[in-house]
Order: structure tokens, then C-alpha cells, then sequence
């Protein structure tokens, strides 16, 4: 079991987790979702110890086994662990069950030439052969292949004991998990179900909340007439008790005495009126939150020619490994274009040749007007010990003023430009990412798993950006429900070829 109770947690001035509790029972199926920088990885690692709450206790009774996000293979433990004959045993065949169909001698030189794909799949089944009952997986299929994710969502129905898992893939989250854990603005929310389960009763909330606060609102207003009504009748029962005084003063009879009488009980109950209503106006009801609009988009000029890329009898080989040979392929101009295959295949072999990054055996024509920018799986190339603001100072005025906004209405909260970008979630590096090339001057643009990192409001936006962008996009990504937003054809490279699909 694990628990987590009365934890706070504050970067800075931003508070992370503000005193949440949260109960995973064994077996449990757990998917924590929310958007980036709301502290989902936090979360995780505050349960696995590798980071103290700053206030709250953690009970943690399991054995965890932990894939991080762009996982790295310890190849020395892993030489070590496959001695063991059990251990190996178990990790061979979970490498089986994850598609995994390279060879099985394990070497650093064999381990660098693997694809993220592959290499996630290594950790994961290192991970899955250990003795745990816990497993705790952020972001495992942002680098796994479509038949890699199918083979895992099978390995993961099948294993017995708990589940935490970090993931935006919202048909993995369907296919795997029975709980929802959402975090947002510091607090947890818990929901059963699986994804769709969750959006179903967030839906129900918003609607529930929508009528609770209009039915408050039609309130507000019978309450602000009734207080105006008892206000004017204490303002004529004040005059009038005025009157009367004068007419006491002036040998006035028992009938103004009673008048002034009535006339103070009616000033205190109206006085008393006021203050109970305007009591039931302090009443704190939830208003409906407004939905963060996301206006980014590409405005590039297409390319003046009809054929981007013409690609004849295209050849690529690693050594004595055949990535792909004798193809033959277009990319017309305002193309949008699927690249998928399996990890390892040659997809961004296949890309860094069209950009002029490797050399290649066969023909590959490029019209002259390309100009073509790459958004690659990673975010290394980041500068980490630079803030955003300071990365905008490179730049002039006008960019800097339509890069820092890009990077607002994606979600990157103002008080995070100061923050070092190595302390940024990968969401959040990956919209700078991004922004830098949604703010270049490219007309072709490739983009290598563009949607790993990027929360379910932000990837919804990008499709729609990048339907709608006059140029030419190739897109590797094992993401289906976004590819089929997006690309209008697909190149696939299988056995040992790339193929062209309309």
C-alpha cells in the first residue's frame, strides 16, 4: 500500500502540492493525469523518496520498480542481473511479449545503436522481471511503436500487482488503468474508471457546477432587491421617526409615540434583514472555470514548386544492417505525411537523410526553396541552465514578444520564465520546443513524436494548428488518434522498405 498524507510540496513561490492525501491499495490500476508542470512527476517521485515533501508523511509498504522518463539502460546491471538464470529467464520473454525483434546480445556498442523504442522496451522488461509488486511508469509509450503499446497494455493487464502510471496516451490509459488521480492547482482529485470514465464525470462536474453557480447568480440578484426594498423602508422609517420627534417636541400626543415605536421596530428588523442577506451573499460557490484558450499557429509560405522531395531507388545501411533499400518515394508540396514503422525501422534515419544529415545510397532530389526545420523526441539540446527570459534576450524585440506569448497561451505560467529550464517538466520544455519552431521561418517542418510530453489540452490544439498550416509536414509518431487528426498519407517503412500509402 501506499500513502500519502497531508503532503505539501512549493518550488519556490509556486506551490506544487498543497497539503493532498492519497491512498493506492495493492492492485491498484492508477493513471495520474493534469497538465503540464502541475507537478504529476513530483508526485512520483515524492512517493519513491527521491524527492521530501516539504511538510506530510509517506507510507510506503511495496517494492517499486521505476521507469523514468527517456528511461537509460544501466547496461552493467543489466549484464549483471541477466546472470542471474531466473531473472534472465523472465526478461527474455517479456522482451518477446514487447516485439521486441533485434538480437539479444547485449553490448554498450549494441545498446547506442538501438532506437528509444528499443531501449524503453530493455528498461521495461529489466523492470518487469524484477521482484516487484509495484510498478511506477512515467510516460512509458512516448518512444514505443504501436504494436510495441498493444504488446504492453497486454503485459500490463496481466501483472498482479499495483500500477502507477504517468501518460497523456488517453487509448493506453483506456486499455490499462482503473483509476484516475488528477492534479491540478496543488490538489488531487480522485475518479474511477479509466480515462473516459474520468472526462465523463469531469464533464458531469462542470455541468453540476454551471447550474449550482447560475442558480446562485439568479439568487444574488432576489437577494440584491430584497436588501434594496428593506434599505428603503429603513430610510423611511428613520424619516418618519424623525418626523415623529419633531412632533413629540412640538406638544405631540401618545399617537406619534407609538408611531416612533413602530417605526424603530421596523428600522432594527429591516437592519436585521440586510445583515442575514447580505450573510447568504458571503456564501463561497464554485464558478465555472474558464477554459484556457490556446491561440499558437503557423503562418508559413508554402514552397514554390510541386514536388518538396523525389526520392529513387533510396538505400540507407548501418554497417552490415540494412535500415532500407531500392525505395522509391514523393513528398508533394502542403503534404502532410505520416511517417510510421516500428522502433528501429530507419523513421528518423529516413528524416536526418532528407534534411542532409547522413549520407545514403540511391537518389533523393530536394526542391531548391526548402526550408525545412526539425523538432526532434528529445529536449537535450535545450539550453537547461538558462531561464526562458534570458533565451529571449537572444532574439529581437518582435520575436521575443510573440515567443513569450506562444509560450504563455500554451499554458507556461509567467512565473516559470524565470525558472532554469533543467527545472521545467518535460511538457513544459517541450512547448519551448515548440514555440521555436512554430516561430521559424520553415516551410517544411519535421517533427519526431511531437505530441511526447505535451498535455491532452495542448495536443488537441496542435492538431488543429497543424491541419490548418499551408506548408509541408512529415511527422513521425506512434500517437494514432493524432496522426489521423493530421496527416493526409502515410510512408511506412517496413521490410527493409518504405512504402507509400494514399
Amino acid at each position: 500500500m501506499i500513502q500519502l498524507v497531508n503532503i505539501t510540496k512549493e518550488f519556490g513561490s509556486k506551490t506544487v502540492l498543497d497539503n493532498v492525501s492519497l491512498s493506492i491499495y495493492d492492485g491498484d490500476k492508477v493513471c495520474i493525469v493534469g497538465n503540464n508542470g502541475e507537478g504529476k512527476t513530483t508526485l512520483i517521485n515524492i512517493i519513491l523518496g527521491k524527492i521530501k515533501p516539504d511538510s506530510g508523511q509517506v507510507v510506503l509498504s511495496n517494492n517499486c520498480g521505476y521507469l523514468p522518463q527517456n528511461a537509460l539502460v544501466d547496461l552493467g546491471n543489466l549484464v549483471d542481473n541477466i546472470k542471474d538464470v531466473d531473472f534472465a529467464s523472465e526478461f527474455y520473454q517479456i522482451l518477446s511479449k514487447l516485439n521486441f525483434t533485434q538480437d539479444f546480445v547485449f553490448t554498450e556498442e549494441r545498446i547506442r545503436s538501438l532506437s528509444c523504442g528499443e531501449r524503453t522496451k530493455i528498461v521495461l522488461a529489466s523492470i518487469l522481471a524484477a521482484s516487484t509488486d509495484t510498478l511506477v511508469l512515467d510516460e512509458p509509450t512516448n518512444h514505443l511503436d504501436r504494436s510495441a503499446k498493444e504488446c504492453l497494455a497486454r503485459v500490463l493487464n496481466e501483472y498482479k500487482g499495483t500500477i502507477v502510471l504517468v501518460s497523456h496516451d488517453i487509448d493506453f490509459i483506456n486499455k490499462t488503468m482503473r483509476k484516475i488521480v488528477e492534479i491540478k492547482q496543488g490538489n488531487i482529485h480522485e475518479y474511477e474508471g479509466n480515462y473516459d470514465a474520468y472526462q465523463a464525470q469531469k464533464e458531469n462536474e462542470k455541468l453540476c457546477i454551471a447550474r449550482e453557480y447560475e442558480k446562485h447568480q439568479k439568487r444574488v440578484k432576489e437577494i440584491n432587491a430584497q436588501i434594496d426594498m428593506y434599505k428603503r423602508a429603513s430610510e423611511k422609517s428613520a424619516a418618519q421617526r424623525s418626523n415623529a420627534k419633531k412632533q413629540k417636541e412640538q406638544g405631540g400626543g401618545w399617537g406619534f409615540f407609538r408611531q416612533d415605536v413602530a417605526m424603530k421596530k421596523l428600522s432594527t428588523f429591516a437592519a436585521a434583514k440586510i445583515k442575514q442577506l447580505e450573510h447568504e451573499l458571503d456564501k463561497d460557490v464554485a464558478k465555472p472555470e474558464k477554459e484556457h484558450v490556446i491561440r499558437y499557429k503557423l503562418t508559413k509560405d508554402d514552397l514554390k514548386t510541386t514536388f518538396a522531395y523525389v526520392a529513387r531507388d533510396l538505400g540507407k545501411s548501418w554497417g552490415d544492417e540494412v535500415l532500407f533499400e531500392h525505395s522509391d518515394f514523393t513528398i508533394r508540396s502542403g503534404d502532410k505525411v505520416a511517417l510510421i514503422g516500428d522502433n528501429g525501422v530507419g523513421k528518423s534515419t529516413l528524416v536526418d537523410i532528407m534534411l542532409g544529415k547522413t549520407d545514403y545510397t540511391g537518389k533523393l532530389d530536394v526542391a531548391g526553396s526548402v526550408k525545412p526545420v526539425l523538432m526532434s523526441q528529445d529536449v537535450y539540446d535545450l539550453d537547461f541552465d538558462a531561464t526562458v527570459n534570458e533565451m529571449s534576450m537572444a532574439f529581437d524585440k518582435e520575436y521575443r514578444t510573440n515567443f513569450l506569448l506562444n509560450l504563455t497561451t500554451m499554458g507556461l505560467d509567467k512565473s516559470r520564465f524565470d525558472t532554469p529550464i533543467g527545472a521545467l517538466s518535460s511538457g513544459e520544455k517541450m512547448k519551448i520546443k515548440l514555440t521555436q519552431i512554430i516561430l521559424s521561418d520553415a516551410n517544411v517542418i519535421f517533427l519526431d513524436e511531437p505530441t511526447n510530453h505535451l498535455d491532452v489540452a495542448n495536443k488537441t490544439h496542435l492538431e488543429s494548428v497543424l491541419s490548418g498550416f499551408c506548408g509541408t509536414i512529415v511527422i513521425i509518431s506512434h500517437d494514432v488518434r493524432f496522426l489521423e487528426n493530421v496527416t493526409t498519407r502515410t510512408i511506412e517503412i517496413k521490410n527493409k522498405k518504405i512504402i507509400e500509402k494514399y
